[in-house]
């Protein structure tokens, strides 16, 4: 369990889910994020659907954090799902995507050292067409953040969805917090993605619950790495822990790459499961994946 001081571990670059079940405790994190992004001078964005936006800011505010001038000069924005998400009547992937890279290079633009999100994601429960691909959306979202810039904080609230709905878009995630009673002291992503001048670097762990967001990030290094015509490197030199299934993810994407992309600072562990993966496992991804 992690309770409202987790955001404080949030570094740029982070994508995590932040599941809550309780809008007290999801109240004071927000307003411990929003605080924080403030103080850094970064620019600070939060798209709402739990509180009204009115009701949110006199809320934060009350929590001590003056939200008057930066709401005055851009610093800190604050809209509904019908202004961001679903401005266009349904959700369209590609359309959000688009807005988060202009959102960044907005930011970068206006002299902002990073730009802050956090998102609340109860919107996706109305009958919007469009929102069956939400954990595709979510997976790729971690493209644009891995060049340390941005970070963004999705806030799902436990009681609105299924437990195999938050599997999947936890999965989406580098990492799952759950807020709730106690500190997790030390708490933080359990995978971090980062780009590098040659390419990615991945530190932490990854296994399960966040597949789908190492291949959003893994996958498109590789097809890169064959368009430039690399080499680029997949740095696992931090990666201190990973499962079977991202051994075959990190193989597939190594022999699609056809020896475009390399693989650099590998531990032991890891090499093993490597040479577990060969072009016979059936397990393995196809090279022309």
């Amino acid at each position: 369990m992690a309770d409202p001081t987790t955001v404080d571990n949030l570094l740029p670059g982070d994508h995590v889910c932040w599941t809550f079940d309780d809008h007290e405790r999801h109240l004071r994190a927000l307003s411990r994020f929003l605080r924080q992004g403030l103080e850094r001078g970064d620019q600070v964005l939060y798209l709402t659907d739990t509180f009204l936006p009115e009701a949110f800011l006199a809320a934060v505010q009350a929590y001590g954090v003056d939200v008057t001038e930066p709401r005055r000069t851009g610093q800190l924005q604050v809209m509904n799902a019908e202004d961001s998400y679903l401005a266009s009547g349904p959700f369209e992937p590609e359309q959000a995507l688009k807005g988060w890279a202009n959102a960044i290079e907005q930011a970068r633009g206006q002299g902002y050292p990073g730009l802050r999100v956090a998102a609340d994601m109860g919107w996706t429960t109305r009958p919007a067409p469009g929102t069956d691909r939400l954990a595709r959306y979510e997976a790729r979202v971690n493209t644009l953040l891995a060049d340390g810039y941005a970070l963004a904080l999705c806030c799902y609230d436990r009681r609105l969805f299924t437990h195999a709905e938050l599997d999947l878009v936890s999965a989406a995630h580098p990492g799952t917090a759950r807020a709730g009673a106690g500190t997790l002291a030390g708490w933080a992503p359990l995978l971090r993605v980062r780009r590098t001048p040659t390419g990615l670097a991945l530190r932490g762990t990854a296994d399960h619950t966040n597949r789908d967001a190492l291949a959003a990030v893994v996958e498109p290094l590789a097809a890169e790495a064959v368009s430039t015509g690399g080499p680029l490197v997949l740095d696992v030199s931090e990666l201190v822990s990973a499962d079977l299934g991202a051994a075959r993810l990190v193989a597939g994407a190594l022999a699609a790459a056809g020896g475009r992309l390399l693989l650099q600072g590998t531990r032991p562990p890891l090499a093993e499961l490597l040479s577990r993966t060969g072009p016979d496992d059936p397990g393995s991804p196809s090279p022309a994946a």
